[in-house]
């Protein structure tokens, strides 16, 4: 009944704030999830960038070594058509050939190991270039071999066969520094912000190196897997950590000779759009955070208002504003010694004579007279309105001196509002029990009611039923 719904109001809002936080946290759970699947692939998009980036890499490397081949060809069928290698007209050839910031040199060697240059000029090559070695591998560009004239300097050489009748006279070739490839042929992957190299996986040696120089050989790269994996022809990348930070190497081999390029980015590089995309999902999950912590906060306050206000309409007459029946038997309950307690039962006199006459109105408006006139004497922690016309009243540690000129100036300032009551107190001992101390606080009013009824010359219409209705 009262007392159950009591209950049952603050559980209701405890399980709908429950089913709130529950739902807030799958909430949250699905976001993380969703967070970290796109960091998941965010991330394979990025590794998958790195490999395309290396392959576009390696294509223009590839195009560029073959666009000058092509050149090298054109130039090999026209100095083929003369008589001599050492004509004019091959010198004059020679002449024409863009030599640039690329190609530093370009020259023929003859079958006598010696070097037509541009201008004319021959110049022995022992020990530099072997003709008979050379041209076993016919059209090929070379791995690192000594500059001609020049101590302590490695070219790169792009071999072409001058054939004239089915027969090679010589071989055409164009110099090219590696650090002239390195600077003139960087990549443009990644705005350029990468590096990259060129590996011979025979001799395991860096032909092209602009990532770090002072390594030479794949051998002197700190990871036997990775040194197995690129001389296998391999296309893979690892991450390598370096005092300077992290790298990603990735590396595919090349279709020119027996080559493997590698790249190297930094990781901030290779994760830039990731990054940037976790970026936005932190501030996103992070406002979404906020709202839901808000909406919680909220959810917590709002159920904390309801909870007290359910209470409140569960304890306090709507009518009056006093405690109501639940807190008078939550009171009675409670109470361990009615020793010294002091209850009071008052009744409103006219009450039903008055709602028949007046209306229900003039009968609210009484009972709240009443009610705030006891708030007044008695405080609001010890009034109760149990029944329609019934106040209960419970105090402690009071003497009929005390009590009864209370009473009566209750009785007077309510009487000048031409309203009447009737009250009976009783002053609890240690034997009695609670209802004894009721009840015959009960009896008293109803003494006093029969005299006042008796007074105005009406007959009671209330008696006092045997059963104890009020404990």
């Amino acid at each position: 009944m009262k007392k159950n719904s009591e209950k049952q109001t603050p559980s209701y809002h405890g399980y709908s704030l429950l089913a709130t936080v529950i739902l807030i946290f799958l909430a949250m759970l699905l976001l993380f999830g969703f967070a970290w699947k796109t960091h998941t692939l965010t991330t394979k998009q990025c590794y998958a960038e790195l490999s395309d980036s290396t392959k576009k890499a390696m294509q223009d490397l590839e195009n560029n070594f073959r666009s000058d081949r092509v050149n090298l060809r054109m130039l090999a069928s026209m100095i083929a058509e003369k008589d001599s290698l050492s004509s004019i007209d091959v010198s004059n050839y020679l002449a024409i050939y863009d030599v640039n910031s690329l190609v530093s040199n370009i020259g023929i060697l003859t079958p006598e190991n010696t070097c037509i240059l541009l201008r004319g000029k021959q110049q022995d090559s022992t020990g530099v270039m072997n003709y008979q070695t050379e041209v076993l591998l016919g059209e090929h560009i070379s791995s690192l071999q000594p500059a001609l004239g020049v101590s302590d300097s490695m070219v790169i050489r792009s071999f072409m066969p001058v054939r004239k009748s089915g027969k090679t006279i010589g071989l055409l070739y164009a110099e090219m520094s590696p650090a002239n490839i390195a600077r003139a042929w960087s990549p443009s992957i990644y705005n350029g912000s990468c590096t990259f190299c060129i590996i011979n996986r025979d001799t395991g040696e860096f032909i092209v190196n602009n990532w770090d120089e002072k390594i030479h050989y794949i051998s002197e790269l700190d990871s036997s897997s990775l040194q197995n994996s690129i001389t296998e022809g391999k296309a893979a990348f690892r991450e390598i950590k370096t005092a300077a930070g992290d790298f990603f190497l990735s590396y595919m081999p090349m279709e020119l000779e027996n080559w493997e390029i590698m790249v190297c980015v930094s990781a901030d590089e290779v994760f830039a759009s990731a990054k940037e995309i976790e970026s936005s999902m932190k501030w996103f999950l992070a406002g979404i955070i906020i709202l839901l912590v808000a909406y919680l906060i909220w959810m917590f306050r709002i159920n904390r208002h309801s909870i007290i206000h359910a209470r409140k309409q569960a304890n306090i007459d709507i009518l009056t504003g006093l405690q109501n029946r639940n807190c008078y038997e939550a009171y009675c309950a409670k109470l361990k010694s009615t020793e010294n307690l002091v209850c009071i039962y008052i009744d409103a006199n006219g009450l039903h004579e008055l709602n028949n006459t007046k209306g229900h109105l003039a009968g609210d408006q009484m009972l709240r007279f009443i009610a705030d006139t006891l708030k007044v004497y008695f405080g609001e922690e010890t009034v109760y309105r149990i029944g329609g016309d019934e106040f209960v009243i419970f105090d402690k540690n009071k003497s009929d001196a005390q009590i009864q000129p209370v009473l009566e100036n209750v009785k007077s300032n309510i009487e000048r509002n031409q309203y009447h009551i009737s009250a009976g107190y009783c002053i609890g001992t240690q034997k009695m029990l609670l209802k004894e101390i009721i009840k015959t606080a009960e009896v008293h009013m109803y003494d006093e009611k029969r005299k006042y009824y008796e007074k105005i010359g009406q007959p009671v219409r209330n008696h006092i039923k045997e059963e104890e209705a009020h404990i």
